[in-house]
C-alpha cells in the first residue's frame, strides 16, 4: 500500500454474535489493482512508469501482464475500473490483442466495474460532474465492448456521498457499490454487528427505488486490500506459497490455515456464506504472474482442506450470490459517509477546501463544458475537441485531484490538462456559433479567460483600439433569465446594445474588484467594470455589443459617504463595523441578526492529545476559537448605483470583498479575494467567512450532497451510531458542494457557494462557517509527503524530490450568495440561484457581428432542468432532465412534475424518445430490470416492491418526474433541423 493515506486499520478478530452460516464459508477472489488517475506522480507518469523516484507504477504494464495471465489459465479473473488508464492502453494495441480483451471481456474473465474515466471523489464532485465523467467510460466500454458495469467500486475515496448511493448506483444500474473508507467508530461497531455488507438507502426523495447493496472492502479492515499476510505483489515480503514438499520452506498447511483463519473472520463480519475479498491495492499487478500463480496455489490447496470453498470471482458474480441468499436479512443505512475519521482526533475534513483555486477552476470549466456540448450538439458541429476536454475533466474528478490532495506538481498538471481542452474546444465551439449566427458572423468567437481578474483585451480595447466589440451570451438553463453581466472596460463612453436592434441597455460602471498577484490592474486589467442588465432566452442566446458612444458616459456607482443601509424592494442589508450586521427581508417582514466576519483557525501541528497535525487531508485547529483576521476596524465604501448598490470592504491587508445587492434580486452577493495568506510568523492559517446570527437552530444545519439531496446534520451526532466527538470544530465540518443552510421555525439563511469547500452551521447555534482557503506548513501523513503551501512556483521534482515551494503565496477568489426567507417556501428561490451560480451566461466575443437571439426550446415547468444536451450521434440528441426539488421542500414545486416533449422542441420532428440509465448507455428498462428486492432486518415481511417509472419509448410522450429525479433521453430527429 502507497503510504500512510493507504494505512489499514487494525482491529482485534470478533466473534461476538456467534459462529457463521453452517454452510461452508464461499470465498470470492477478486484480483484488482487501485490505479490513481494522479497523486503522487501526473496521470502520464503513472501510465509510462516514469518519474519513479517518487513512487513506483507503471500502469502501462500491469495491463500488459494482466491480460497475458489471463490469457494463460481460464479459471482467473480480473477487475479494471479507471478507464482514463484502460484508454491510453487500448489505443496502443494492436487488433490481435484487441481481439483477445474482447474474447476476455464476453467471457466474464476480465470485468469492469465502476467504468468510470476515474474513480471520482465523493465530497467535492458537482453531480453533474460525477455524471459526465461515468458516463465518458461507460460509453467507451458499451462501444468498444458492449458492456455495462453492474456494480460501484469506490474503494478509495475519503467518505462516501447520499448522490453516489442514489444516483451514481442506483440509477446508473449499478447492483451493488463496494468501497474502503468509513469512520473507525462506525467500522468497529459494524465489525461487531456483522453490518460490514448493508442495504443503502440514502434519498429520501427517491426513496427504496435507488437503494443498492453496499460493502466494505479490504476484509472490512477500512482499506481494500488482501488479508494480512497474502500479499502477493511482486517485490512484496509475504510469505509466498511454496507448495513442492521436495523443496526447503514447505508451508502449505500454515497459509491455508492462516487464510481459512481470516476467512472465518471476515466471514463473521458479515451476514450469508458468500464473502468477497479483494487481493491487490495501490498500482499492484505489475508482474500480474506472481499474484496469479501464489492465488491458483492458494485456491487449490484451499479447496482440497475443505472447511472453506475459494475461487476466483468478480464483484457482479459476488453481487449475484449474495443476491441468491434470500433468507439472509440486511441493516439498512438512510444518511451519508460524511465526515471521514480515521482515529480520534484525524478528520479528513479539511480536504474539503484544499487547493480552492484549482477546485473553482474545475467547476468553471464544468460550466463551460456543459455550454459547449449544447452549443456544438445544436449545430450538429464536430466533438473531438470537446472529447479532449471531456477527458479532460474527467481526470479532474479524481478523489486525488479535485479533492486537492495531489503532490504540487500533479495539481499542475491537472489545471494544465483543463487549460489544454479548453483550447482545443473553443475552435468547435466557435465554429458552431458561427453556424448558429447564419449569415450575422464571419469572425471566430473567443473567450475571456481571465475576466473574472478585470482582464479582457477585446472589452478593454473598445474606446483605445476600436469602436466596437460584440458577444454572443449564451444561457445554458433551460429558462429565460435576467442577469448582470461584467465586461472589464477601458473607457467611460460606452453603452451596451442589443444586436441587430441596437437598442440600449441599461449599464452602470463600478469599480473592478483588487489586484490579484500578478493579474488586476498591476497587470493591464481594467481600473473599472461595466455591468450591463441582459435578458436572455432558455437555452439560447443573446447578441449584444459594446460600442464607443461621444460624448456620453456610461453612469458611475456614486459613493455614499457614512452610509450603513443598502436595499432594494425585496431586501435591506445594514452594516455596523464595517461589516454586514442585518438582513431585512421586506416581502416576508423580518429581520435577522446576520453579522459577517473573517476568522482564521490557527493549525494543529500536534499537541498531548494527538500528535496529529492540520494538512492536504485532516482539518485540525489547534484550540476550537478562530482568530479575526484583522483585529482593527474594517475599510469599507458604499457605492450607489441605478442596477446595483455595493459595499467593498478591506479587512486588514489580505482579505477583501464586494457585497452587492442588484436592484431585483432577493439574494445578495458576496465576492471574496484572499490571500496571499501570510506565512512570516510560521503559523498554519484556515480562513473562514463567518455569519453570525440570531437564529436558534439546535445544534442542526442542512448541507447538501453533490448539489442533490439536502442532509440534515447535528451537531456532535452521527445517526447510523452513538458517535464520540474528540475535535469539536473538524469533527462538525462537512463538504458543502452548492449550499448550506440554518434555519429556526420562522427563519432560514442558505449561503451558495461556486465551489466546494468545507463548511458548517453547527459548531455553534445560529452560526455558520465555510472555510474558503489554507495555507499549511506540515504534511499530515496521508501519503501526499509534502505541505499544502501553495506558491506561485515550485522546483523541479527531477531536480529536488521533495518540490521546494517559493514565490508569493496563492491568492483565491469566490462567491458566496445569501438567501433569506421563511423555511416553508424559501427553496423556490435558492434552488434557482443554485443553478444560475452554477450555469452563468458564457460571453463569447467576436471582432464581426453577432445575431439578435435564439432559443431553442421552450420554458420547462418551474421545476425541471436541463442538465445535459449533447450529440450522441447522426440527429440523435442525449438529453437529461432533472427535477430540481426535494422532498418537502416546497408546498408546490416539491410535486411531480409532467414534461411533453413535442413542448419542449416545438417545430422539430422527434422521430423516436428511448429513455436510457442515467450512465447513457443502457435503457431503463435494464436498469429497472437489474434492481434486487433485498430483504431487510427490521422488516417482518417483505417490503413492498421497489418503486419503478415506466420508461419512455416512443415518438412523442409525456412523461413525469418525482422529487430529484434525473431522466435520461436519446432524441432522434427525422433532419438536421437544429440548424
Amino acid at each position: 500500500m502507497a503510504g500512510l493515506r493507504k494505512m489499514r486499520i487494525l482491529w482485534p478478530l470478533v466473534f461476538l454474535l456467534g459462529p457463521v452460516e453452517a454452510d461452508p464459508v464461499e470465498v470470492h477472489i477478486v484480483c484488482h489493482t487501485h490505479d490513481d488517475v494522479g497523486w503522487l506522480k501526473t496521470v502520464d507518469e503513472y501510465y509510462s512508469g516514469q518519474n519513479n523516484s517518487i513512487q513506483h507504477a507503471y500502469v502501462h504494464m500491469i495491463l500488459d501482464t494482466v491480460v497475458q495471465s489471463l490469457a494463460m489459465n481460464r479459471n482467473r479473473t480480473f477487475t479494471y475500473v479507471e478507464q482514463a488508464f484502460f484508454v491510453r492502453w487500448w489505443r496502443q494495441q494492436d487488433a490481435a490483442t484487441r481481439a483477445l480483451v474482447k474474447t476476455l471481456v464476453k467471457e466474464g474473465r476480465l470485468e469492469f466495474t465502476n467504468g468510470g474515466w476515474c474513480m471520482h471523489d465523493e465530497a467535492a464532485p458537482h453531480y453533474i460532474d460525477m455524471i459526465d465523467q461515468t458516463t465518458l467510460g461507460h460509453k467507451f466500454l458499451m462501444d468498444e465492448f458492449g458492456v455495462a458495469p453492474r456494480t460501484g467500486w469506490q474503494l478509495d475515496p475519503f467518505g462516501h456521498s447520499a448522490t453516489q448511493a442514489a444516483l451514481l448506483s442506483a440509477e446508473v444500474g449499478f447492483q451493488g457499490l463496494f468501497f474502503g473508507r468509513i469512520d473507525y467508530q462506525d467500522l468497529q461497531l459494524r465489525q461487531q454487528d456483522r453490518a460490514a455488507e448493508f442495504i443503502w438507502r440514502a434519498s429520501p426523495s427517491l426513496g427504496p427505488a435507488a437503494q443498492v447493496f453496499s460493502g466494505l472492502t479490504g476484509s472490512y479492515h477500512g482499506n481494500y486490500g488482501p488479508p494480512d499476510g497474502f500479499q502477493f505483489d511482486v517485490n512484496n515480503l509475504d510469505e509466498t506459497i511454496q507448495d513442492d514438499p521436495n523443496l526447503e520452506d514447505y508451508n502449505v498447511k500454515s497459509r491455508v490455515d492462516g487464510f481459512v483463519a481470516a476467512a472465518l473472520a471476515q466471514a463473521n463480519m458479515t451476514r450469508g456464506k458468500n464473502i468477497m475479498m479483494t487481493m491487490g491495492s495501490d498500482f499492484q499487478y505489475e508482474d500480474a504472474l506472481t499474484w496469479f500463480y501464489n492465488l491458483d496455489r492458494l485456491i487449490q490447496h484451499v479447496n482440497e482442506d475443505g472447511r472453506i470453498k475459494v475461487f476466483y470471482s468478480t464483484p457482479s458474480r459476488y453481487v449475484e450470490a449474495k443476491q441468491k441468499e434470500t433468507m439472509v436479512k440486511w441493516p439498512l443505512k438512510e444518511d451519508d459517509f460524511f465526515p471521514y475519521a480515521d482515529g480520534p482526533h484525524k478528520f479528513w475534513t479539511g480536504y474539503f477546501t484544499s487547493r480552492p483555486t484549482l477546485k473553482r477552476y474545475i467547476r468553471d470549466t464544468s460550466a463551460f463544458f456543459q455550454v459547449a456540448k449544447q452549443i456544438t450538439a445544436l449545430a450538429e458541429s464536430g466533438t473531438q475537441g470537446l472529447e479532449h476536454l471531456a477527458e479532460a475533466l474527467g481526470v479532474a474528478q479524481h478523489h486525488d485531484a479535485v479533492s486537492g490532495t495531489a503532490k504540487q506538481h500533479v495539481t499542475f498538471d491537472y489545471a494544465k490538462r483543463l487549460a489544454r481542452g479548453r483550447s482545443l474546444a473553443y475552435p468547435e465551439v466557435s465554429k458552431a456559433l458561427k453556424t448558429h449566427m447564419g449569415k450575422a458572423s464571419v469572425q471566430d468567437f473567443t473567450l475571456c479567460e481571465l475576466r473574472n481578474v478585470s482582464l479582457c483585451a477585446l472589452t478593454q480595447a473598445v474606446g483605445r483600439s476600436t469602436n466596437r466589440t460584440c458577444f454572443a451570451l449564451w444561457n445554458g438553463l433551460a429558462r429565460p433569465r435576467e442577469e448582470l453581466i461584467e465586461l472589464p472596460v477601458s473607457s467611460k463612453n460606452l453603452e451596451v446594445v442589443q444586436a441587430e436592434t441596437n437598442e440600449a441597455v441599461p449599464i452602470q460602471l463600478v469599480r473592478s474588484l483588487p489586484s490579484v498577484t500578478n493579474y488586476g490592474s498591476d497587470a493591464g486589467g481594467a481600473k473599472d467594470t461595466l455591468l450591463a442588465e441582459v435578458k436572455l432566452p432558455p437555452l439560447g442566446f443573446s447578441g449584444f455589443c459594446l460600442q464607443q458612444v461621444e460624448g456620453k458616459t456610461a453612469p458611475e456607482s456614486q459613493l455614499m459617504k457614512d452610509a450603513e443601509l443598502i436595499e432594494n424592494e425585496n431586501l435591506a442589508i445594514h452594516f455596523a463595523g464595517g461589516m454586514m450586521s442585518k438582513i431585512t427581508d421586506k416581502v416576508n417582514n423580518m429581520s435577522i441578526r446576520a453579522e459577517q466576519n473573517w476568522f482564521w483557525y490557527n493549525a494543529s501541528v500536534g499537541n498531548a492529545e494527538s500528535s496529529q497535525v492540520s494538512g492536504a487531508y485532516i482539518f485540525r485547529p489547534n484550540r476550537s476559537q478562530a482568530n479575526p483576521v484583522f483585529t482593527g476596524l474594517p475599510f469599507m465604501q458604499v457605492f450607489h448605483g441605478e442596477l446595483a448598490d455595493e459595499v467593498v470592504t478591506s479587512v486588514g491587508s489580505w482579505v477583501h470583498q464586494r457585497l452587492r445587492l442588484a436592484k431585483k434580486a432577493s439574494h445578495v452577493e458576496i465576492t471574496y479575494t484572499v490571500g496571499e495568506i501570510p506565512a512570516d510568523d510560521g503559523l498554519g492559517k484556515e480562513i473562514v467567512s463567518r455569519f453570525s446570527t440570531d437564529l436558534q437552530t439546535a445544534g442542526t444545519c442542512f448541507s447538501d450532497s453533490n448539489g442533490r439531496e439536502m442532509l440534515q446534520r447535528k451537531r456532535d451526532f452521527r445517526p447510523s451510531w452513538d458517535f464520540n466527538q474528540t475535535e469539536e470544530v473538524a469533527g462538525n465540518y462537512y463538504p458543502i458542494a452548492t449550499s448550506l443552510f440554518i434555519r429556526s421555525q420562522q427563519s432560514q439563511l442558505t449561503v451558495l457557494t461556486d465551489t466546494s469547500q468545507a463548511g458548517t452551521g453547527c459548531v455553534r447555534d445560529g452560526e455558520i462557517e465555510m472555510m474558503v482557503h489554507r495555507r499549511l506548513f506540515k504534511d499530515d501523513g496521508r501519503g501526499v509527503g509534502e505541505p499544502l503551501n501553495e506558491t506561485q512556483f515550485v522546483t523541479s521534482y527531477v531536480e529536488d524530490p521533495k518540490g521546494q515551494h517559493y514565490g508569493p503565496g496563492l491568492v483565491t477568489r469566490g462567491q458566496h450568495w445569501l438567501h433569506l426567507g421563511r423555511p416553508s417556501n424559501t427553496a423556490k428561490s435558492w434552488r434557482p440561484l443554485m443553478d444560475r451560480l452554477y450555469m452563468a451566461p458564457v460571453p463569447f466575443f467576436t471582432a464581426g457581428e453577432v445575431a439578435f437571439r435564439k432559443s431553442w426550446t421552450n420554458w420547462l415547468p418551474k421545476n425541471l432542468e436541463v442538465i445535459s444536451l449533447a450529440s450522441w450521434g447522426p440527429k440523435t440528441l442525449l438529453l437529461r432532465i432533472a427535477h430540481q426539488f426535494g422532498v418537502g421542500e416546497d408546498p408546490e414545486l416539491s410535486k411531480p412534475a409532467k414534461l411533453n416533449f413535442e413542448f419542449l422542441f416545438p417545430g422539430h420532428s422527434i422521430t423516436s424518445i428511448e429513455e436510457r440509465g442515467l450512465g447513457g448507455t443502457i435503457s431503463k428498462d435494464e436498469v429497472e430490470h437489474r434492481r434486487i428486492q433485498w430483504p431487510l432486518e427490521d422488516e417482518a415481511a417483505p417490503g413492498a416492491p421497489l418503486g419503478r417509472m415506466r420508461s419512455a419509448r416512443s415518438t412523442v410522450g409525456v412523461v413525469t418526474f418525482g422529487p430529484l429525479q434525473i431522466r435520461t433521453f436519446l432524441l432522434q430527429f427525422g433532419e438536421a433541423v437544429f440548424i
